[in-house]
This record gives structure tokens, sequence and C-alpha cells, in this order.
């Protein structure tokens, strides 16, 4: 990676400091990123993958020691140094301890900002060459930010949550984030949160997924709160929703503890109808990928079968468009892939509403969808779903019987 491809963030509440760091590094070449206090700088590394952070020590919301130990913990590939004008022996000593690769004084010259970034470089680029990173390998803009965002969490072990539609490749990012992992040689354990029939707690060590984790009842969303809380550093968490962001969060059968436990770390999955744009480079990368793990020459597809394909809803999203795929791969001639090599009937995905189609449906659905979950959770209790979902009881069972839910 050249150096004009480097991001560095520098964080001082000083704007002439920030304005003579950002106008050095931009001459030396790097990318330059600015925050002026702690919680602008955590938010712009939620966002943005960097090579490098200066801080100062005294911050309006904090010190630097405090950042200097965020970004240990979230993003240990991310070298981190403090430059201050109020330094101290203890306050360098606790900045070091806490992953600080270096801690320097005020004023610094240009020399030795120099030798500070090559410092940190260095110690990024070591991480990257001890390290074999897997990813999805698609590259349009949608599965590049995944792979940042798989490699980003797999630097920690934070929980952490993907929201999306059925067949988005949920499990397959959570298997990328544990494969990337210090826990890599640990197992992945699945949870199926509708029907744990290991119970909620595993006791194995590696990766512990959970599917649907929507579908768990209060009781199970307190155990598994009171789990997160108590596992070892052999452990973590990551679970899936078929839920957006905005209805997992906003959902009245979901706990707001539950939230904040396992929230930290979220990824938010698109389906394949907001991806046509990018179908014939998704589909040349997936040909070439089932070809290398058959052992053979990649297909070519014909522009006739893209556009049968982007004719396609795909309720399966990925998981459906490689089923038709690999069925095409194997029956087409020639290794070309035609139009009536596409076979999109009886792939086993039933379409899904969503907020294109019918607006009457599409709250039918909402309701149908929160009332199901309400009636689950409470055992079927009607006087107390109703109070979940608050509104009357008479109310909820006119609507059970008007959407027919059974």
């Amino acid at each position: 990676m050249t150096a004009e491809q480097k991001k560095i963030l520098v964080v001082d509440d000083e704007p002439d400091i920030l304005q003579l760091l950002e106008i050095s590094l931009t001459r030396m070449g790097f990318s330059v990123f600015k925050a002026e206090n702690i919680g602008s700088a955590k938010y712009q590394l939620s966002k943005t993958t960097f090579h490098l952070c200066l801080s100062d020590f005294k911050l309006p919301d904090g010190n630097g020691s405090e950042l200097v130990e965020h970004v240990n913990e979230l993003y240990p590939n991310t070298p981190i140094a403090v430059i201050t004008a109020f330094g101290t022996i203890n306050h360098a000593v606790e900045t070091l301890k806490k992953g600080a690769y270096d801690f320097i004084t005020k004023p610094i010259s240009l020399d030795t900002l120099r030798q500070l970034v090559i410092t940190g470089l260095q110690h990024n680029n070591k991480v990257d060459d001890e390290q074999e990173v897997q990813s999805i390998g698609i590259a349009i803009d949608y599965f590049e930010n995944l792979d940042t965002a798989i490699n980003k969490y797999a630097q920690s072990q934070v929980p952490v949550i993907i929201y999306g539609k059925r067949g988005s490749w949920k499990e397959k990012i959570a298997g990328l984030i544990h494969e990337n992992s210090e826990l890599k040689d640990q197992e992945l354990t699945f949870v199926d949160s509708a029907s744990p029939v290991n119970g909620l707690t595993p006791e194995n060590k590696g990766t512990l997924l959970y599917h649907n984790v929507e579908q768990l009842k209060p009781e199970q969303q307190t155990t598994l709160i009171q789990f997160i809380k108590s596992l070892s550093d052999q452990q973590r968490i990551i679970v899936t929703t078929n839920w957006s962001e905005e209805e997992f969060k906003h959902s009245l059968g979901i706990k707001k503890s539950l939230v904040r436990a396992i929230c930290v770390g979220e990824i938010e999955t698109e389906s394949l109808v907001e991806l046509k744009d990018e179908l014939v480079e998704i589909c040349k990368s997936r040909l070439e990928q089932l070809a290398e793990v058959w052992n053979k020459l990649p297909c070519k597809i014909h522009p006739t079968a893209i556009a049968k394909l982007k004719q396609h809803d795909f309720p399966g999203n990925m998981k459906e468009l490689d089923l038709v795929l690999s069925k095409a791969a194997v029956n087409c001639q020639n290794q070309l892939i035609r139009e009536e090599d596409i076979q999109l009937e009886n792939t086993g995905f039933q379409p899904q509403l969503n907020k294109e189609m019918n607006l009457e449906k599409y709250i039918e659905e909402i309701e149908i969808r929160e009332i199901t979950n309400a009636l689950a959770k409470t055992n079927n209790n009607k006087t107390k779903a109703a109070e979940l979902l608050g509104i009357s009881f008479r109310a909820l069972r006119y609507k059970i019987k008007k959407l027919g839910i059974d």
C-alpha cells in the first residue's frame, strides 16, 4: 500500500495544532482525518480503518490514555501515539501501559513527527504481514466495506450483531470474523435462538454464533445478558437477526438491556435487490470463486442471462444467487451461461414483503410479525401480549382474527 493511501487520524482540541499537523502529514503524502475530542475520534474510528492515530493527551472530554485504551481494545491493528504539552512520567507510564507505542512532548519538530509516523506505520505493517486475512473478495464497495468491518471486529472480542434479510450472508460474515480472530483455532458454535437444543449458555471456547436472536423469549433474553457478562477471554459472541437495525432496536419484544449488551459492533447487510446495479461484477466474482473450489475454469455469463437475473427479486438474496449460478455452471455448455441455463423456479425461497410493495400489505406483515413475536414471548398469553404491544386485549383479539394469526 502506498503512502497516498494510508489514513492518519489526528486528535487535538487546538485548531492551530490540528492545522499544522494536517499540513505536515499531507505534505508527507498521507490522508489526514481530524478530531477535536475523544467522542469525535471514536466516531471516526468506527467509520474508517486508520493506519495510525496521533492524539493529544489533554482533551475536552477526557485524556489521551482513555483513547489509547479504546483503540487498543477495539482497533488493535491501529497504532496510536500521544503528543502532549502536559506530560509527566506518570502520564507516560500510564499511556504506554494501555497500548500507546510512543509518548512525546510538544513542541514537536518535523523530523520527530516524521520518525514518529514511520515507527507507527512499521508497527502496522508487521501486523499486516503476520496475518493472512480471510475476506469475501468481491471488488465492489459494499463487499469491500463488509471486509473492512469484518477485519475491524475480528481484532477485538466485543459482541457483534449482524442485521439483514435471510440469505444475505450473515452467517458467512460471522464465520469470517471468527476465522480472522485470535479465537480462530477454537470452535465456531451455532446456537438456534428459536430452539436452543443445547441451551443458551454453552461452555465451548471460541465464537458463539446465535441465529435469529429476535426470537428469544424475555426470560431467555435475561439469561443471555447475564451470560454475556460472564464470558471468558476465550469466548466471544456474535448474533444475527432477520430484522433491520431500526426494527430490532425499536421492537417492544426486545429488552433494551439486551440491545445495550449486544449492539456494540454492528453490521447491516443489504439485499440483492439493492445491489442489482453491481450484479455483473458479483456474478463474475462468484463464478470465479466457485471454479476455484471445483478446480475448474470459471464460466462466463451471457448478457441475456444477466438481464434475466436482474428481473428476479431474489428473496433468498446471495444464498439464492449462489444456488442459481451453481446449477447454471454445472449444466451450461462450453463454459458459457446463457439465458436458458438460468433456472429461477423451485429455488426454495419464497417472496418477502418489503417497503416497495403495497403499503397495506407491508403494514400487515409488520403487525403479524410483532404480534406473533409477542405471543411467542408470553407463551400465547393474549393479555400479557397485549400489554407488551401497548394495545388493549380487545384490539389484539380483533387483529388476531383480522390477520388470520393462528
